[in-house]
């Protein structure tokens, strides 16, 4: 663990580029050139606003999406709740799609693989396959790919090629927390160089690039783009960053690095999103912009499948302070042939009893963690609790005032089987790092406030404040 003053007093000072984000967005709408954003969970949007989310990457949405007047949009994926094959597959179709469509409609694009800010996810695997379907489908040459996972509304930096996570004035390395430690995606460091030759499972003969903050700092933009146009074989580069103008200038060095005719893939957390597509900041949204009026009379439902720490501690403190009813599904029953059917019965009819009624639902799951011996299989067991989850949000015989999924792969499959969205407006973030949905006229309940709450992300009292900004608009009305 690190004392936070000492390992920012020997970073360089910031380098600010007035207008960094007008000169980036201007520069995208000027090329034609869009931005399609993979994201292997519905959270990846917790930077971003006004722009769309497609959950269907058939040549329909996709088309749909590359024709608005916006220069990026976002695929969810889902790919960090399956099994690498099938995480591969998905990958494989979107980009033959995707190229398909492109090239249909004569614009150019970029592909960012957006995966989890605590180093989670199927890396090399999701990189790899995008590389390799571009430049067999577009026949173009990728120089290498950058790994950028600073998070700053989760208080995730990059410094000095070590991932940290602020925890209470304290950065702790991202090895030393609970994320290390997952069933599916663990690891053992966050030192990224190291970091990518643990996932790479082998020495690789392809030379690992840094940009540090002192190259972006003192450097500048001319400092990263010489580093960036060395790079050269698919060779991954490390980013370092602990504010959003260091990826302003790496964004901008990236723009001067593709106009000498290099190319690159991005897997990246959200913050590299915003910063790429030079998007500006807009307030955090007020309980009035996240009332379904439709639904006005009705409670709201939240569903927790999350299991982390910091989740069941936003649970606790939100059934202390607000007025909720609580309904647990027992994940023993659900994990069980014979005894799923009734338990899901069961908590629908409470679920539907209690927002009828006009009073905000919780439905979660019962919170010990049920751990088997391979990886496979905690996958598994984690996309049959998700499903369930989805089932009941699709036996929902009400429309609810709002709806808060907590937890990536939770939220996922409850945008796609349980509220069958096809495509979705994000409005913008309820508390930093946290999206709001708004569901599109296709779903079960168009037009309904959707906040997707990664496990990872918020104070113990995160949860609770968001409910609250929404009752307070309703006891107001």
């Amino acid at each position: 663990m690190n004392d936070v003053s000492k390992l920012w007093k020997d970073i360089p000072p910031l380098l600010k580029i007035v207008g960094a984000r007008r000169q980036i967005q201007d520069w995208w709408v000027k090329q034609r050139h869009k931005i399609v954003v993979l994201d292997d969970d519905p959270t990846g949007v917790q930077t971003v606003h006004d722009v769309s989310v497609i959950t269907d990457w058939s040549k329909q949405w996709i088309l749909k999406a590359l024709q608005e007047d916006n220069h990026l949009f976002y695929i969810l994926t889902n790919t960090r709740s399956m099994e690498p094959d099938q995480a591969e597959q998905i990958n494989r179709e979107i980009i033959c799609q995707l190229v398909e469509c492109a090239q249909e409609l004569k614009i150019s694009f970029s592909v960012i693989s957006r995966s989890d800010s605590t180093l989670r996810g199927h890396y090399p695997l999701e990189i790899d396959v995008i590389q390799e379907e571009i430049e067999r489908k577009n026949g173009m040459s990728m120089d290498g790919h950058l790994i950028i996972p600073a998070f700053f509304e989760g208080k995730r930096y990059t410094i000095r090629n070590t991932h940290y996570l602020l925890e209470e004035e304290t950065l702790v390395p991202v090895h030393d927390t609970e994320f290390a430690k997952d069933t599916v995606f663990g690891y053992q460091t966050g030192v990224l160089p190291d970091w990518i030759q643990e996932k790479r499972g082998a020495v690789t003969k392809t030379p690992i690039h840094v940009i540090s903050l002192e190259d972006i700092r003192l450097g500048g933009i001319d400092r990263v783009c010489k580093i960036l146009c060395s790079v050269e074989n698919h060779a991954p580069i490390v980013v370092n960053a602990v504010a959003y103008e260091d990826l302003e200038v790496v964004s901008l060095a990236l723009i001067n690095a593709w106009e000498q005719g290099k190319n690159f893939l991005y897997r990246t957390a959200a913050s590299f999103v915003k910063a790429f597509a030079g998007l500006e900041d807009r307030p955090l949204l007020t309980g009035e912009e996240m009332i379904n009026t439709a639904g006005r009379e009705h409670g709201g439902l939240i569903v927790v499948g999350s299991h982390t720490r910091k989740t069941t501690e936003q649970l606790q403190h939100l059934v202390q302070e607000q007025k909720v009813n609580i309904v647990e599904i027992d994940v023993t029953k659900l994990l069980n042939q014979e005894n799923r059917h009734q338990e899901i019965a069961r908590v629908t009819e409470e679920m539907n009893r209690f927002i009828k009624q006009g009073i905000n639902t919780v439905v979660y799951t019962s919170r010990d963690v049920i751990i088997a011996p391979e990886k496979l299989r905690n996958l598994d067991i984690s996309q049959t609790i998700s499903h369930s989850l989805s089932t009941l949000v699709n036996h929902l015989s009400v429309s609810p005032q709002f709806i808060i999924a907590k937890g990536g792969i939770t939220s996922s499959d409850i945008a796609t089987d349980g509220l069958c969205i096809k495509k979705a407006k994000v409005l913008g973030q309820v508390v930093s790092g946290i999206p709001v949905w708004f569901t599109g006229s296709e779903s079960r309940f168009p037009y309904t406030p959707y906040v997707v709450f990664p496990g990872n992300v918020g104070e113990r009292g995160t949860l609770s404040e968001i409910v609250a900004k929404i009752q307070n608009i309703k006891e107001g009305s």
